[in-house]
């Protein structure tokens, strides 16, 4: 899920196209590259970290012909030799690509150079010059020996102002402003301030910068006409603005974007399709996601269970390809979660259930993603645009688009009355005591490992708050059943270890604050997150929701916000946590 960048066209700074791939820093930033054509010769400046250290290196540099990159590390470790762009042999070619080239070894295998590189992508560059690519048909033509998923831009040194395109299982858009200067990149968000319009390449798809012009080919060479597509105008918010951190403004923007979605489910009648009827055609359901997707799901299938009383069940995505396609077919309604809908293990177990004939909804923030233009259906998440690696805002939005679908097909929400139950929560969810969580966070922010438990739903909740801190603080956290502590967990509760209670759901919370007790016996630092006023405790972070199917929301809130806090604390950036990138587009 590396980030590329090209440009052709009249000489631009340095900082522009910087600032252009700082946009795509979500996507993995262990290396940065440029590549800039000049005089014949393919100019190129590598650096290991962040984009930034790149910038001091090209400050004073213009281009007209470049490709740039941010790497999200695969095949290579991280090293300056595998930083994009990858240069062949004699320098004629040069290559960035995100995704993987599942058989490179083979093709490495036929070469007469070797390529100094250890990645997949430097074996393609290489392969270009041997083959004596030249021209647009030849490079298509290389294109049918390569297996796997691929977005590529790459420039000959021999051929001026011009950039090669390929795309398959990989995002990859071109925007053009009015003077005929031409943009590419794995993000539409790149082109703000740069053009209103662009065009997306599909599967086995190729184009052709040249002469201020784009066309673009299929994989038989024949040229084919695009349609020109509108830019989102959310892209124009996506901005720090005045906080901090991206996650912190995205926690913040949570009551807005739920309010947002309540209004476009309602004014374009989103739902409308879906009654009381449209379950009967099927005996199952699985809902398909990874990371805080599959949370969503997990919690999207206990909707299922408790509105409708119907067989669901959560699956990671990951894993469903390997055992569960035997109990797909036709007879099976397939729900995916997605933030970015490129998600890849997502993507393959979309591929897979179709194939054995399942009918296929997607729930994705991205209306232009691989998985929103395949799927039966598509129903929006509305969360706009999310930059901070840790998703926060688009979570919420996945649990109440789910709940307000499996409520649309409940008998018992006729009304709608399901907007209106969204619509309080929103209201809530940022009434949290701010000042009570920086100040658990500065209690526990040096410990080593805390705990997160709870029932049922709540265990959902506790999976994905464990997550959080896991991904943004570095804090090793494991989530558990509240009744499986006295089963084995027990053992690892230490003098201030902090174990966080989940106690939202009806009756089964006294369970969970009985094996809390457990813990706190046996010296653990408890902090409670509960909707029951009447509890004692030195640590409670109270929420206000009735409603237990919808408490979730309100309960992750603000583990999110001490997320952010504690990462503050330890001088993380919680935007781009080590190793980590946001769209994960490889397998």
């Amino acid at each position: 899920m590396c980030g590329i960048v090209g440009y052709v066209g009249k000489s631009k700074d340095s900082k522009y196209l910087i600032d252009k791939l700082k946009k795509l820093e979500y996507r993995g930033y262990d290396s940065a590259g440029v590549c800039n054509l000049k005089n014949g010769r393919c100019e190129t400046f590598k650096s290991i970290g962040r984009i930034s250290n790149l910038e001091t290196k090209i400050e004073k540099l213009s281009f007209n012909c470049a490709i740039l990159h941010t790497r999200w590390a695969t095949n290579g470790k991280v090293c300056l030799k595998n930083c994009h762009p990858h240069l062949s042999h004699n320098r004629s070619w040069a290559v960035v690509h995100n995704g993987i080239i599942e058989n490179y070894l083979d093709l490495k295998s036929k070469l007469k150079i070797l390529p100094e590189s250890d990645t997949d992508t430097s074996v393609v560059a290489q392969g270009l010059e041997e083959n004596s690519v030249s021209n647009i048909f030849e490079f298509i033509d290389y294109f049918k020996n390569l297996e796997g998923g691929y977005a590529i831009v790459a420039l000959n040194a021999k051929i001026e102002q011009t950039l090669f395109l390929a795309k398959k299982k990989n995002p990859l858009y071109v925007g053009a402003d009015n003077d005929n200067n031409f943009l590419v990149a794995s993000d539409p968000i790149c082109f703000n301030n740069f053009s209103k319009n662009y065009y997306s390449l599909e599967d086995n798809e190729f184009a052709i910068i040249k002469d201020k012009t784009i066309t673009f080919f299929d994989n038989q060479k024949n040229e084919i006409k695009k349609q020109l597509l509108n830019l989102d105008e959310e892209f124009e918010k996506a901005e720090k603005q005045d906080y901090s951190t991206f996650m912190l403004k995205e926690i913040f923007e949570e009551e807005v974007v739920l309010k947002k979605q309540i209004e476009i489910y309602k004014t374009q009648n989103l739902l409308g399709k879906f009654d009381k009827n449209f379950l009967n055609k099927f005996n199952k359901i699985i809902l398909i996601g990874c990371g805080t997707a599959y949370h969503a799901c997990l919690i999207g299938a206990k909707y299922f269970q408790k509105l409708l009383n119907f067989n669901a069940s959560a699956e990671i995505a990951s894993e469903f390809c390997y055992c569960i396609p035997n109990f797909v077919d036709k007879n099976t309604l397939v729900v995916l979660v997605s933030q970015s809908g490129e998600t890849a293990d997502t993507l393959k177990a979309f591929e897979i259930a179709k194939k054995q004939g399942a009918y296929c909804i997607a729930f994705t923030n991205v209306s232009y993603s691989t998985l929103s233009k395949k799927a039966d259906m598509c129903l929006p998440i509305c969360a706009g645009v999310e930059i901070a690696v840790a998703s926060t805002k688009a979570y919420i939005c996945q649990i109440s688009a789910l709940y307000m679908f499996v409520s649309n097909l409940s008998c018992k929400n006729n009304k709608n009355s399901y907007f209106d139950e969204i619509y309080n929560i929103s209201d809530k969810i940022l009434h949290f005591d701010k000042i009570n969580i920086e100040n658990i966070a500065k209690k526990i922010y040096k410990t080593l490992k805390c705990f997160f438990i709870g029932k049922d739903l709540d265990l959902i909740t506790a999976k994905e708050a464990a997550l959080k801190i896991n991904e943004t603080t570095y804090i090793v956290s494991n989530s558990y059943p509240s009744g499986e502590l006295k089963h084995g967990y027990l053992s690892l509760i230490e003098e201030k270890t902090p174990i966080f209670v989940f106690a939202t759901q009806g009756d089964l919370k006294f369970k969970t604050l009985n094996s809390a007790e457990e813990a706190h016996s046996r010296g653990s630092e408890r902090i409670l997150i509960t909707n029951e006023k009447n509890i004692e405790s030195e640590n409670v972070i109270y929420i206000d929701e009735k409603n237990e199917l919808l408490a979730p929301i309100l309960a992750i809130a603000p583990i999110q916000y001490l997320a952010c806090e504690i990462s503050r604390l330890k001088s993380i950036d919680p935007d781009k946590p080590r190793h980590l990138a946001k769209s994960v587009t490889v397998e």
